[in-house]
């Protein structure tokens, strides 16, 4: 399996089928090339949350590690009958800045993240103080990273953890587990590979979801400490 899978096994026809209209609502396709044969009654669906995919495999390949859709939905911070809703946010110059699920007017679940020329920054799931999985990309429009992001308690900003690092040329200069070390006032940063510090000018600016977020929406976070605060 790959970072970013999901394999699940939906607890109903209809359930999958709803399954299926919420992810390419949010711009999912169907990798009929990653597929193997399978038969309606002994599939398992794959979605893989950082490229965008979902496809079918036999139940027989995999037998561990299953979710059902209820699972799936927590790990995406989609609540049907939560206060998460849909909507676009602009800047005070009315550009889009951001189009995706939030709650009290943050970034929350599946969503996009513009520059001020509209090219995408980070396409992903957002959560606490930003986004944990996804695609990060340089205002040029180029992939940057590809992968998840380690989320921290405190102040310090969340940095990628484990994925695909490329150049401005759209190469690809690192891939696995980055390294990480905590700075002079215990911020974590990235020690190895350096050069993801090289920021780009021209970043989003946006408040992201913090405790006081979740415990007025009474939604639970997916980190059991940070659900102390809530």
């Amino acid at each position: 399996m790959q970072i970013g899978d999901y394999v699940i096994k939906p607890t109903s026809n209809s359930a999958e089928k709803k399954l299926i209209e919420f992810i390419k609502f949010n711009g999912f396709n169907h990798a009929l090339k990653f597929e193997n044969s399978h038969t309606i009654d002994n599939r398992l669906l794959v979605i893989n949350v950082i490229r965008k995919t979902y496809f079918y495999i036999d139940k027989h390949n995999l037998s561990s590690n299953l979710i059902n859709e209820k699972t799936f939905y927590e790990n995406v911070n989609y609540y049907p009958k939560g206060k998460i809703m849909h909507k676009k946010i602009f800047t005070k110059d009315d550009n889009l800045l951001y189009e995706g699920y939030t709650i009290n007017n943050k970034p929350f679940g599946f969503g996009i993240l513009y520059y001020s020329n509209g090219n995408k920054y980070w396409e992903g799931i957002f959560d606490y103080k930003g986004i944990i999985q996804g695609k990060e990309y340089y205002s040029n429009g180029k992939l940057r990273f590809e992968g998840i992001w380690k989320v921290t308690s405190g102040y310090c900003k969340d940095t990628p953890e484990r994925g695909n690092l490329f150049n401005k040329e759209g190469e690809l200069i690192f891939s696995g587990k980055f390294e990480l070390k905590r700075g002079g006032v215990g911020y974590l940063m990235v020690k190895h590979p350096k050069i993801y510090y090289e920021l780009e000018e021209d970043s989003p600016k946006i408040e992201f979801v913090w405790a006081y977020d979740l415990k007025e929406c009474g939604v639970k976070s997916n980190y059991p400490w940070l659900n102390d605060d809530i």
